[in-house]
């Protein structure tokens, strides 16, 4: 992958510009930060790009949900992948590479993860310290975390005039955002129902079912 750069040169009263092509290096980036008001305020302080903010989210979507139990105080570490032009780093999303490690600290409780690629078989995830995949069998939110998602606990009662807190959980989503089912299963039901609007329920194994409701769109089948 290479880059364009313009140098532009002083020959006594005048000026001269060429274009040069030259190669990007790679190297590998240290980063970490601090929560105050959100993750992605957090990384934009720490020069973190979007990309690896948002594969850092993935990376632990199995142990934290990070629409809801994130806390002022948390911290994390990246060592990531980047392209660099002159030695200076590339900011926008194509000048960034895979997410090689990651920390996170969660309410005082610490997770690890490492990327590994199997040479032999070409399968590549996330692991733990321990060894074990980080891939859960159940997500912790049926959300991919983005700048433009948030979460919100509490539900406006109609009839009462009150917030009140419900079994469920609440997601604060612009329309359209796409909602993933949080395990392997299958469709039960998918249509209109009264209270809960465009509505889908799966079933998955061991006897539990996930219900997804107040939906902008279905595009799923029983």
């Amino acid at each position: 992958t290479h880059f364009t750069r313009l140098t532009i040169e002083r020959d006594g009263q005048r000026f001269t510009a060429r274009t040069e092509t030259a190669p990007l290096q790679a190297q590998v980036v240290l980063g970490s930060g601090t929560i105050r008001t959100s993750l992605f305020a957090a990384t934009d302080d720490a020069n973190i790009p979007d990309a690896i903010a948002s594969q850092m989210a993935d990376m632990f979507s199995g142990d934290i949900d990070f629409h809801r139990e994130l806390r002022k105080g948390d911290r994390f570490s990246v060592v990531y992948e980047a392209l660099t032009a002159d030695g200076e780093p590339i900011t926008w999303d194509g000048g960034v590479g895979r997410l090689l490690a990651g920390e996170f600290t969660n309410n005082g409780r610490t997770y690890n993860a490492v990327w590994f690629k199997d040479q032999a078989s070409g399968k590549a995830s996330f692991y733990g310290f321990d060894g074990q995949s980080k891939r859960r069998a159940f997500l912790a939110s049926p959300m991919e975390f983005s700048r433009i998602t948030s979460g919100f606990a509490m539900r406006f009662h109609p009839i009462l005039n009150t917030w009140r807190q419900h079994n469920g959980v609440d997601y604060g989503a612009p329309t359209g955002t796409a909602v993933r089912s949080v395990g392997d299963g299958t469709v039960e039901m998918a249509g209109w129902q009264n209270g809960f609007g465009n509505v889908v329920k799966i079933r998955h194994g061991g006897n539990r079912e996930t219900v997804y409701a107040h939906l902008s769109n279905i595009d799923v089948k029983k």
